[in-house]
């Protein structure tokens, strides 16, 4: 299987810097995510300054990735591109900044309001379908689709392997997901609704992170389909 760019004859300087921008964007909205382990910590620490200056920190990022963004998309929309592949480069990386946007999200759903150590740690009960467990396994999908952008320019078989991992990995995401929600509703008699809700909308919202990258994974395999017809 020829590389994407091989068959589209993309090689240059125009085209070569757009996907600088797309790696650079992909790179701040990975940099967000990888802020939630160390975000996580803190809260079950009660250390809740920490909480929201790491909260801070990841809103700095899905703004700083909003300005890679529209930098790159401003590069793909003057048709460095071959017409039909730009949409799916345009969809990439609105898609890549949906990871950003939930990221930010799940991390102020936490730091807006301290939640009691007991009731966090309802999130950490069982040995190995823990909050965190759901968290590096967010990271990883994040991971696998950065691997998989990456090999677009040099290796299509492995940008489509990758981002069939990273489908699996989203998949393993939601059964840690299912798991945690219903353990929070098991303690519903003992936690007041606000903080029921909030640890619900943690999680849900940190599932969302593992299926936007699902989403913008299904997107390169499009891109490499094309390639292909």
């Amino acid at each position: 299987m020829r590389d994407i760019f091989g068959r589209f004859h993309l090689a240059g300087r125009k085209e070569q810097r757009t996907l600088e921008l797309l790696m650079i964007h992909l790179h701040d909205v990975v940099e967000a995510v990888l802020q939630l382990e160390p975000l996580l910590e803190s809260a079950r620490n009660g250390d809740w300054e920490s909480v929201e200056v790491i909260s801070d920190k990841i809103s700095e990022l899905e703004k700083k990735a909003d300005g890679s963004h529209r930098d790159a998309v401003i590069a793909i929309s003057k048709g460095v591109f071959f017409s039909g592949i730009r949409d799916d480069f345009l969809q990439l990386m609105e898609q890549n900044d949906t990871v950003a946007d939930a990221t930010h999200i799940a991390a102020k759903i936490i730091s807006d309001t301290p939640i009691d150590k007991h009731s966090f740690q309802i999130l950490y009960e069982e040995p190995n379908e823990t909050v965190l467990e759901l968290i590096t396994k967010t990271k990883e999908t994040v991971h696998l689709l950065e691997e998989s952008i990456k090999a677009i320019a040099i290796d299509a078989q492995l940008a489509v392997s990758k981002s069939l991992l990273v489908e699996h990995a989203e998949g393993e995401s939601s059964a840690i997901r299912d798991r945690l929600i219903k353990r929070i509703f098991s303690h519903k008699n003992e936690l007041d609704v606000l903080t029921l809700l909030q640890l619900r909308d943690f999680v849900l919202k940190l599932d969302d992170v593992a299926s936007a990258a699902e989403d913008s994974s299904d997107i390169v395999i499009a891109l490499v389909t094309k390639a292909q017809a």
